[in-house]
């Protein structure tokens, strides 16, 4: 009986973090275009390059607020931020929080940043987004990016590493590292 009861506590334990993992506000990050499905960017010719910020798996989101500075790795001139949504505050390459305007899920293509390229990036440039440097929530300080839900809560969401020039060496990755954090750490994340 006592094995029972602990087989049943561990399944449903198990279930529970297993749900912590796929959060509310999904993924944000850097993709080779505005639908979110290809994490490989492109430099292979001098001009104009286009890289999508993009918010894929969210089970509802109104705003979000990260910085996307160009890597050192990415030998290019930052033109200018675009998104499809009105409500921008500040750029990707500082800190930017952008409002959707109604509940988005699924994903939300988010804001688009415009280079000029040398085509001379070497493969497995890493281009990752964070926090905002003006967030001061626990769930950037553990790695995450702040959203706001279609309750208009702070939430957050997990974000996703782009590469630029991918060859067989490397691949897309997440840039939130493994750690060890208690069931009372992740509950919290979602208690104001």
């Amino acid at each position: 009986m006592r094995r029972l009861l602990l087989m049943t506590f561990v399944m449903v334990l198990g279930a529970g973090v297993a749900l912590a993992q796929e959060l509310p506000g999904g993924r944000i990050g850097i993709f080779g275009e505005n639908t979110g499905t290809t994490c490989s960017v492109i430099d292979a010719a001098p001009g104009l390059l286009n890289v999508y910020v993009v918010q894929v798996g969210t089970a509802g989101s109104a705003a979000c607020q990260y910085k996307a500075a160009k890597p050192a790795c990415f030998p290019a001139t930052y033109l200018s931020d675009s998104s499809p949504f009105s409500v921008v505050i500040g750029n990707s390459q500082t800190g930017v929080s952008i409002g959707y305007g109604s509940c988005r899920v699924g994903a939300v293509h988010v804001q688009t940043i415009a280079f000029f390229a040398t085509g001379t990036t070497p493969a497995c440039c890493l281009y990752t987004l964070g926090c905002d440097p003006l967030s001061s929530t626990e769930a950037c300080a553990l790695g995450y990016v702040d959203i706001v839900d279609c309750t208009q809560s702070p939430a957050f969401a997990k974000p996703q590493v782009g590469v630029i020039n991918v060859n067989g060496t490397c691949a897309c990755i997440d840039i939130v590292a493994e750690q060890e954090s208690s069931w009372g750490q992740i509950k919290a994340l979602y208690v104001e």
